[in-house]
């Protein structure tokens, strides 16, 4: 068994500064990166597997959490710069998070709830706090149309505790994460050595902060040298390296089941292999993979990749019997099922985000801006409960 599903990074992935400048540059490739691992993690949820050597599905989430640790890594430091890493920033940074997430988010729960699926009526409160993941590993079970939400559960926690690193002096921060890096791969030896279940291995947010903090060091990289990109040498190298991890990482994954303590290190290959290519593709926009990530059909998939993840195992569950009472198995019409089920996922994640994710970020921006005012208002409000106090003092002292 192996973890295969899909974190959304709500932030577009899609933007970073420009070399040297404070203006953003859209980098689409990134985009369609995230479009190929939403359709590798739905391609496996349906039934179609590429086999051992070429089913990306289960690695998606290592490429998600890095894209993540890299983001907020990148915002955590402009916040830093600004003077705005308080609590003032930080909460406006969270509004506009949450704004962005519950919307489509809650509607998919609440339907799944009225619609009877028991796991979404058992375990609807660890869902809606972002602790499905808590659930599952403690259970031991898959969440059956909500599986998907184990990720998204570990992002957000890990969300909430990422900031603390940032109050680190600024020439502590690589140590620091690489001391957040060895936190997770000693979880891991340990889940293994004292054998934990799988699950509990994989689904609590220790085993998965060497994902993130890989991610924010290439960000502090790229940060620290802007001016950085790989010659023909380095991107072959890199091609040859990215090779090599995943051959490793494949070769680990036959040790799944065995006990073997080396599982605790199928993690850290994948890392090597999506940090070197988010590398290229954030520092080579003119390299062909680049242009072909960036290419308009992969960048709408990516558009909608949130909708994509929150609603595929729903319309999985919902239109599975149904292609099943006209013979289009899993078992003998794999392909035109998958068809069908990608083609009506796609149409719910698009109205999912014309009517609900769309206006949600219009809300989610005011929300965030609201936040310095609110702040504003309350400093007024306490100089003049101080001030008030003060004079009463000093009316009674004169008294």
């Amino acid at each position: 068994m192996a973890r295969f599903d899909l974190v959304d990074s709500t932030k577009g992935v899609s933007e970073i500064s420009s070399s040297g400048s404070s203006r953003k540059q859209r980098l689409g490739q990134l985009d369609g990166l995230r479009a190929l691992a939403i359709l590798g993690v739905m391609l496996h949820h349906f039934g179609v597997h590429a086999g051992p050597w070429f089913d990306w599905g289960p690695v998606a989430p290592t490429a998600f959490f890095i894209l993540s640790g890299f983001l907020i890594t990148r915002s955590l430091i402009k916040m830093r710069g600004s003077g705005r890493l308080g609590w003032e920033g930080l909460a406006a940074f969270h509004v506009k998070r949450i704004a962005r997430l519950l919307p489509a988010l809650y509607l998919m729960l609440l339907v799944g709830w009225f619609s009877g699926l028991p796991e979404y009526r058992e375990g609807v409160g660890w869902h809606f706090s972002f602790l499905s993941n808590t659930w599952m590993a403690l259970t031991g079970e898959w969440a059956g149309s909500a599986s998907q939400l184990w990720s998204l559960s570990i992002q957000e926690q890990f969300y909430l505790l990422w900031p603390l690193v940032f109050f680190l002096p600024l020439s502590w921060l690589p140590a620091g994460m690489v001391g957040v890096a060895a936190v997770a791969l000693g979880f891991r030896i340990w889940c293994l050595g004292a054998g934990t279940s799988d699950m509990f291995r994989w689904f609590m947010l220790p085993a998965s902060l060497d994902s993130f903090a890989a991610g924010g060091l290439l960000a502090l990289f790229l940060r620290r040298n802007p001016g950085w990109a790989p010659g023909r040498v380095a991107l072959w190298s890199g091609g040859a390296l990215i090779a090599c991890f995943w051959v490793a990482d494949r070769l680990l994954r036959h040790l799944e089941g065995t006990g073997s303590l080396l599982i605790a290190f199928v993690e850290m290959f994948e890392i090597g292999v999506f940090c070197a290519l988010i590398a290229i593709l954030a520092t080579c926009p003119t390299h062909p993979l680049s242009r072909f990530l960036a290419s308009r059909p992969l960048a709408a998939v990516g558009k909608i990749s949130y909708g994509l993840f929150i609603w595929h195992m729903l319309v999985s569950t919902a239109l599975g019997p149904y292609l099943d009472a006209i013979g289009l198995t899993a078992r003998e019409a794999l392909l035109p099922r998958t068809a069908l089920l990608l083609g009506a996922s796609l149409v719910v994640a698009w109205l999912s985000w014309i009517a609900i994710e769309r206006p949600s970020i219009a809300w989610a921006g005011r929300a965030s801006e609201a936040v310095p005012a609110f702040a504003s208002r309350l400093r007024a409000l306490r100089t003049r409960v101080a001030l008030l106090l003060a004079s009463a003092r000093s009316g009674r002292e004169s008294a």
